[in-house]
């Protein structure tokens, strides 16, 4: 987006947002700094509409946001901090910049971008900040048909779609090849988006996934709609393609659906960078609009993907047995035999304390047990550990390595597990390409310590939105395991309801015979 494009206040809530960035200490400009931005424009048209619906610089602060007030305030910065210029925007700012660009120009394609386009475009970021204002009760349609009428009055009738021009260019016959480049792109796009969304839908029955493409697709169509529709059908020539004849060896046949899967992702994203590269020609805002496109179906890309290795790696996985702290290693490979014995699915390995030469020495023991019942064996926040000793996966803390530095080490094919708390560390850790998720804690529990627990109440919030592997975790036992498969759990991970029982195999047995009983009945 071209500062010439701005008005005077959004262009001052661009450089405010940037502040609130650095006040944070954050290397980019997110969309709660462009919020608080906003909010702090107080004769804006944003900042009326974000305080008509009740939304103030305090409510931004559990967010993370350093508004006016809070400890870190840009005047607490160094000078060297305060003047250093260029703070990048982040991709989520970058969407709500080419949204706010993409609504105002539906609008009047020479109008100004405004405060309220900028809110506008917030709402369709993607970010939680997103959710924040929709749960305070901002539409997106809604404010674009007030803005639409407050700038019906200022400035005359709104053009409509179908009265946009098609591109001017010097050559007449040149209009007419690109309407055919970009017609049939579009297309491939359209086609492409549908045939994976089907798959999150009817395969891998995940509703997160599955409105997170009706999202791209809502968009796309949205993009769309920045060509005259005429000019693009009118120049249609299917017959006279001479690409329609020409077949590669390997495009009549696919050998399973994740092969669909993978070849529509590539189709889409190649038709995206076609329409951007070929809009570049006579309307940049638009062509923006297909990059950001084609970035969020790369990242849902590697999100749906991760959806389907975990599909395979523990779609039939149902009781999880964290073990460790046991005294020797006579005890431990005891309480995994009689885990497995009584049904463990899943057993994690985590250990505190001991030398890494005597943890990886258990581990690999342990590995042998598990390879041997043909049971995933996890090992608690060492990927290299985990590496070294042959498991079949790695789990990790919020406080441990990212997922993208673990799978560094542990490479492409070994599962990651992450533990969450809350709906935030949930969406990172699915956008990360985790491919399993701790969800708690649920209880109090006999071998962690928590300050708050997570409840069943984020049981059910995860229970909703994703279908990707995730145990119920934290305080689970025989007596209370019926609530959490109430709020929606179907798998869980246990440790001292197992490991700590007088008879551990009779204690696994009858965890894994409630969720069965569960599974056959639903």
């Amino acid at each position: 987006m071209m500062r010439e494009s701005l008005t005077a206040g959004a262009r001052r809530v661009l450089d405010r947002a940037e502040q609130v960035a650095k006040a944070r200490r954050s290397e980019t400009v997110e969309p709660i700094d462009l919020l608080a931005a906003l909010v702090g424009e107080a004769e804006s048209r944003a900042a009326a509409i974000i305080a008509e619906f009740g939304i103030s610089l305090g409510d931004l602060q559990p967010m993370g946001a350093a508004v006016e007030g809070g400890d870190d305030k840009p005047g607490d910065l160094s000078p060297a901090e305060v003047d250093r210029e260029g703070l990048p925007h982040s991709h989520a700012v970058r969407l709500t910049l080419t949204e706010a660009t993409m609504r105002a120009r539906s609008l009047d394609r020479s109008q100004e971008i405004g405060t309220e386009h900028l809110l506008v475009g917030l709402l369709g970021s993607g970010d939680p900040v997103a959710a924040h204002l929709m749960d305070a009760g901002l539409q997106a349609d809604v404010l674009m048909e007030r803005i639409a009428g407050v700038n019906a009055i200022d400035s005359g009738p709104i053009p409509m779609s179908e009265d946009l021009p098609a591109p001017v260019l010097a050559d007449p016959g040149e209009v007419s090849d690109l309407a055919r480049i970009l017609d049939a792109s579009a297309n491939r796009a359209r086609e492409g988006l549908r045939v994976i969304e089907d798959y999150t839908r009817f395969v891998l029955d995940d509703s997160g996934l599955t409105r997170r493409l009706k999202d791209v697709r809502h968009r796309f169509g949205e993009a769309i709609r920045g060509f005259d529709p005429d000019w693009l059908i009118t120049a249609r020539d299917t017959p006279g393609d001479v690409g329609t004849h020409i077949m590669a060896g390997d495009e009549g046949a696919r050998e399973h659906p994740r092969a669909v899967l993978t070849a529509n992702f590539k189709r889409t994203a190649e038709a995206l960078r076609t329409l951007e590269e070929y809009t570049k020609v006579f309307d940049q805002w638009l062509s923006g609009r297909f990059e950001v496109l084609r970035y969020d179906v790369y990242t849902l890309e590697k999100r749906v993907m991760a959806a389907v290795v975990a599909r395979g790696g523990l779609e039939a996985a149902w009781l999880y047995v964290l073990v460790g702290g046991l005294p020797t290693l006579g005890d431990l490979t005891w309480i995994v035999e009689e885990a497995i014995a009584g049904g463990a699915d899943v057993i994690q390995y985590r250990e505190k304390g001991l030398p890494d030469r005597v943890i990886l020495q258990r581990a690999r023991e342990v590995r042998i047990l598990t390879a041997r019942a043909g049971v995933r064996f996890i090992m608690n926040d060492r990927p290299d550990l985990a590496r070294l000793a042959s498991a079949d996966g790695v789990h990790l803390g919020q406080d441990d390595l990212s997922v993208r530095d673990a799978r560094r080490v542990v490479g492409p094919n070994m599962l990651i597990g992450v533990s969450t708390h809350e709906a935030a560390q949930c969406d990172a850790a699915i956008r990360d390409g985790a491919n399993y998720l701790g969800v708690g804690p649920v209880f109090p529990s006999r071998t962690k310590d928590f300050d708050a627990f997570a409840g069943l109440a984020y049981v059910r919030q995860v229970a909703e939105e994703t279908s990707l592997p995730w145990f119920a975790i934290g305080g689970i036992t025989e007596e209370n395991v019926d609530e959490v498969l109430d709020a929606g759990a179907t798998r869980i991970a246990v440790s001292s309801a197992v490991v700590k029982a007088d008879r551990p195999r009779h204690a696994a047995q009858s965890l894994k015979a409630r969720l069965v009983e569960r599974q056959d009945l639903e």
